[in-house]
């Protein structure tokens, strides 16, 4: 590549190019529709974290959307690690997307349309131990989202309302709470409850989005000897937990010290959390150093 040159960041329908290159038809129906699904994989070198996962998650989505993906698993797995080369990036993340494609706009799902599938490298850097014990803030906010959170779905205004209502409070992120009082995730992130010894959090079903990082939290919570519940709790159980924290793919696991203004616990990042915390970082650090 000659100095100067724009690197290929982006790949866009079987070509590799500088993401200001892109271009996407504007009868896209992600474009006009939010008919599509997404992922965000995080990478370092030539590995990717919990790849396998990330893409059977998006191959779910396709087909509960009935947006035809056939080959997109594979297709994907061969292009990531060649972007990621053309990109010249050491670590960061990359955004992949699926939508239905180009169509007429028109409500009724098009029988012809071709999907638009495109993935892009964001160089990025992750939180260091002296940010995880700093821990973040957080609000209560109505869920305001649609009733198939379980889809990773790229139809996202209700996040973006959510994290804009969460900066007025002078939070980083909003908790998700139904009509029920009862507490289901984050704007981008799982959410967990410390009690005592018990690690609470909402079960995987249509209000919550499974996230690959929620089930590796749960499996070292579960090798640590920690219990775990995957039942929901409310408003007022999490306001008077001992812990909580969030996971997430660029996040990893980070304690929420206050909610709506108030202290969770003694206001400092938990016991329970911190060995969590230190256990995540560990496996993440073994999954993108291995050989291979």
């Amino acid at each position: 590549m000659m100095i100067g040159q724009p690197r290929d960041d982006l790949y866009l329908n079987g070509e590799f190019m500088p993401l200001a290159s892109g271009q996407i038809s504007v009868q896209d129906r992600g474009f006009q529709f939010a008919d599509g699904v997404y992922e965000v994989v995080r990478f370092k070198g030539s590995r990717f974290l919990w790849l396998d996962e990330h893409l059977a998650r998006l191959e779910r989505g396709l087909t509960a959307l009935a947006i035809p993906g056939v080959g997109s698993r594979d297709r994907f797995t061969r292009v990531l690690p060649e972007l990621v080369r053309r990109s010249g990036s050491g670590e960061g993340s990359i955004y992949l997307q699926v939508t239905r494609g180009p169509a007429p706009r028109d409500f009724s799902m098009p029988i012809s349309a071709v999907p638009t599938e495109l993935a892009y490298v964001a160089p990025q850097t992750f939180f260091t131990w002296d940010q995880v014990l700093a821990g973040t803030t957080a609000c209560l906010m109505e869920d305001i989202r649609w009733t198939r959170c379980d889809i990773k779905a790229i139809c996202l205004t209700a996040a973006v309302l959510g994290k804009a209502v969460a900066a007025e409070r002078g939070a980083s992120e909003v908790i998700w709470v139904g009509p029920d009082r009862l507490v289901r995730e984050g704007g981008s992130c799982n959410l967990f409850v410390v009690r005592g010894r018990e690690v609470w959090t909402h079960p995987a079903d249509r209000h919550i989005l499974a996230g690959v990082t929620r089930l590796r939290v749960l499996e070292i919570a579960r090798e640590l000897g920690v219990v775990v519940r995957e039942e929901p709790m409310t408003a007022e159980e999490l306001l008077v937990a001992d812990e909580v924290f969030l996971s997430s793919t660029l996040r990893d696991l980070l304690p929420i010290l206050r909610v709506d203004g108030r202290p969770i616990g003694r206001g400092r990042a938990g016991p329970v959390s911190l060995r969590l915390a230190e256990r995540m970082r560990a496996a993440v650090d073994r999954e993108l150093s291995a050989d291979g």
